[in-house]
């Protein structure tokens, strides 16, 4: 049932002294007990750094009410940041309850209004995910849009809020697109405009490539064109759907930024009672109490090499332009890369091969299988040009031209946004979590770029330290082995001793007189954990020989292919190929299906090695494995090592959420925890990023000294008998150029 919804704009109310008089008779009627404050930002783009609100429409509910207002930057600028501030400075009391609450942050800094440690903040889209069982869309959960969410759980009708919005923008990119057109017109040269179109959807060349009298007609349209057209353009696409909502009729954008407010009040009073029943407030607080930390990561950004980029970006152009030029060779017409349809016709048409599909795991495996019988066959140069083409017209379209397109409008640094809720584990996403550790190449081999050298350190700062958990997800299985009573030896002598020796001094030999003193490793003995790096380890089997960790890759792979020495080449193609690979699926639980999938070229008797090798190296996993399937026959849910709770799993995404999870959640209580410690002690150093099981710091000089308590802080995991490990790499000049250190000096 929804609720009654009265709302008074504030443009009407005029003053400051109207806004505070509604805020006290606010206060007064709830008695400050479990007061929230609802707002939102709508912008002038998307940039969290550069773009700034021109409406914040913000509201409260009482009772059955809900009082929705909103102001202006246009009106009355001062009003509107005062408005702001106020509206902040409420919340300090209560809580600021906004959805994707990150980017509107953003937004008030923009306009000087800082971020404040004191504020409660919460995230209805966080509410969403922990509300439905965590679920992502792609798994069946619920979409995280607001409007998307409103319409499908709250009221039908919530889509129709920016229908008149929708049309609006419609109508003014049918404007901008019929000039377009008309300037496409104008060229008299071969190239139709059917061929134009497709070329910049495709992304084929760079401007310099165009015939001259195309490129000097492109340049004309990209000078004189509006700012929504020409922005298109530069990322290959011809029409405009990018119409900003400050074109947009005023009063219709502000009703639609205040039903925002209503369907955000909707959505948290929806969750909570959701969230509460499945007892899982420890991981809102969790999640809720990096927000800070990850503002502050976000507003770092990333320093470009403009120069770098400017370069890479024409490189690549004029080598995309070749291989288009070669393919158009091969086929006698021109086709897009993304045209699966089309693609899959040439093979079967001009090549005569019965393909399944034409997705990048189909066109590997046919690709190899061909190349292996005749590497010179035209049809294997037509598949590798078509994977080539995917993947780096991918890299030009997604990040080169974004790049170059900051740089132009005077921009050094390169920002993104970190999704909190963008796995069912809860490990965070970004855009920056796809960037290559390794160069790209062309097709012979050679280095085209390599997109880490695009991002170096700022000229203020030392350097660039980077702490990366080592092997985190596997020193966790083999912790969750030791937790239910079935430690797997073999896993956790990867990560931990198993029998040691120390020189000991015996007083009845006398003095100066030692002895070695073995001693059987402990698991739950807090000593044997804190000299577990100090001591001299052996096989407890022959205590003569020196102890030797277990390589976990090479373990699987030995398993699997028994009869391939362990010291050839061979099994060293196998390790990375095979063993590695294996150890991660299994680890998150996969069955002989999806390991058949993975190894394509192997028959069915080694498949069936290659999935039982994991738990013939490991059998305390298994046996962990088998609890947790046995946990949920007995309660709907099963909780990672920081007590949040899944709903609703089965399968290897039961034991992904366990393993991954517990790994993910132990990043973002650091990454909160450091981020606490360098407001704490005021330092200028500062978190740019975190990418998969590393984050990144941007070391301000004198401070060297504290990334040793940073990685301190990373290394910590009370009560856990596996050590966690953070690698320390360093940098003075790129990301891809830094190297492992013990510390920096």
């Amino acid at each position: 049932m929804m609720r009654k919804i009265e709302y008074v704009l504030l443009e009407e109310l005029k003053t400051m002294p109207d806004l505070l008089k509604a805020i006290k008779e606010y206060k007064a009627r709830t008695k400050g007990k479990g007061a929230l404050i609802f707002f939102d930002t709508e912008t002038t783009g998307l940039n969290i750094k550069y773009d700034r609100p021109f409406l914040i429409p913000w509201g409260y509910y009482i009772g059955d009410t809900a009082y929705i207002y909103c102001v202006d930057a246009d009106k009355d600028k001062h009003l509107f940041e005062q408005t702001a501030l106020v509206v902040t400075l409420l919340a300090k009391d209560v809580g600021l309850v906004g959805h994707n609450i990150k980017y509107d942050l953003h937004m008030l800094s923009n306009i000087g209004i800082e971020l404040n440690d004191d504020l409660h903040y919460i995230d209805t889209m966080i509410l969403i995910r922990l509300a439905h069982n965590a679920l992502t869309p792609e798994n069946g959960g619920p979409p995280l849009g607001l409007k998307e969410y409103a319409t499908k759980y709250i009221d039908r009708s919530a889509k129709n809020n920016e229908r008149v919005l929708r049309a609006e923008r419609t109508s003014l990119a049918k404007e901008y697109n019929k000039l377009l057109k008309e300037r496409l017109y104008k060229i008299n040269s071969k190239w139709t405009l059917k061929y134009i179109e497709e070329y910049f959807k495709d992304v084929l060349n760079s401007i310099e490539s165009l015939d001259e009298e195309v490129r000097d007609a492109y340049i004309e349209w990209y000078i004189d064109l509006p700012e929504p057209v020409r922005n298109n353009m530069t990322t290959g696409r011809v029409e405009s759907d990018n119409i900003p909502y400050t074109m947009l009729n005023r009063a219709a954008t502000i009703e639609y930024a205040m039903y925002d407010i209503v369907w955000t009040m909707e959505t948290y009073l929806q969750c909570m009672p959701a969230i509460e029943a499945r007892d899982n407030l420890e991981a809102l607080r969790r999640e809720e109490c990096m927000i800070p930390a990850l503002v502050r990561m976000e507003s770092c950004g990333f320093k470009m090499d403009a120069e770098y980029v400017r370069k890479v970006t024409q490189d690549l152009a004029d080598y995309l332009a070749h291989q288009r030029g070669e393919l158009l060779n091969l086929t006698g017409e021109s086709i897009t890369v993304a045209q699966h349809a089309k693609i899959k016709e040439i093979l079967i048409n001009k090549y005569q091969l019965d393909v399944p599909g034409t997705g990048k795991e189909d066109l590997n495996r046919i690709y190899d299988e061909l190349k292996a019988k005749n590497p010179d066959a035209e049809v294997v140069r037509f598949i590798g040009l078509v994977q080539e083409l995917r993947t780096l017209e991918k890299w030009y379209s997604t990040y080169l031209l974004r790049f170059v397109r900051e740089i132009d409008l005077g921009h050094d640094r390169i920002y993104t946004q970190i999704n909190q809720v963008g796995t069912v584990s809860g490990r965070v996403t970004s855009d920056f979590q796809q960037f290559p550790k390794y160069g790209i190449n062309k097709e012979d081999g050679t280095e085209l770029f390599h997109p880490r050298k695009m991002i170096i350190k700022s000229d203020e700062y030392a350097g660039i330290a980077y702490l990366d958990y080592s092997q985190v997800e596997l020193r966790l299985q083999a912790l969750y082995t030791i937790l239910v009573d079935s430690p797997d030896l073999n896993l956790c002598r990867a990560y931990m001793p198993y029998q040691c020796y120390h020189v000991v001094c015996d007083g009845s030999i006398g003095c100066g007189q030692y002895q070695y003193h073995f001693e059987e490793f402990d698991y739950k003995n807090p000593e044997h954990i804190a000299h577990a790096y100090d001591w001299e380890w052996f096989l407890k089997e022959d205590t003569k020989t020196k102890w030797t960790p277990t390589d976990v890759h090479a373990a699987t792979t030995s398993v699997a292919f028994p009869d391939v020495d362990t010291k050839s080449d061979e099994f060293k193609k196998l390790r990375g190929k095979v063993g590695k690979r294996v150890n991660f699926a299994k680890n998150y639980g996969a069955q002989f299906s999806r390991i058949k999938v993975m190894f394509p070229d192997y028959d069915d008797e080694t498949i069936h090695r290659i999935d039982d090798a994991y738990y013939k190296a490991f059998p305390g996993v298994k046996k962990y494995h088998e609890y947790c399937y046995d946990i949920v026959k007995l309660q709907p849910y099963v909780s990672n090592l920081f007590g949040v709770k899944y709903y609703g799993l089965s399968g290897h995404k039961l034991i992904n959420c366990l393993v991954q999870g517990s790994g993910a959640y132990l990043l973002k209580e650091r990454i909160k925890e450091v981020d606490e410690y360098i407001q704490a002690n005021h330092l200028k150093s500062r978190m740019q990023m975190q990418i998969h099981d590393e984050i990144s710091y941007e070391i301000y000089p004198g401070e060297e000294q504290h990334v040793k308590e940073f990685q301190r802080i990373m290394q910590k995991f009370d009560g856990s008998y596996v050590p966690i490990v953070a690698d320390l790499e360093w940098t003075t000049t790129n990301w891809a150029d830094k190297e492992e250190v013990d510390e920096i000096c």
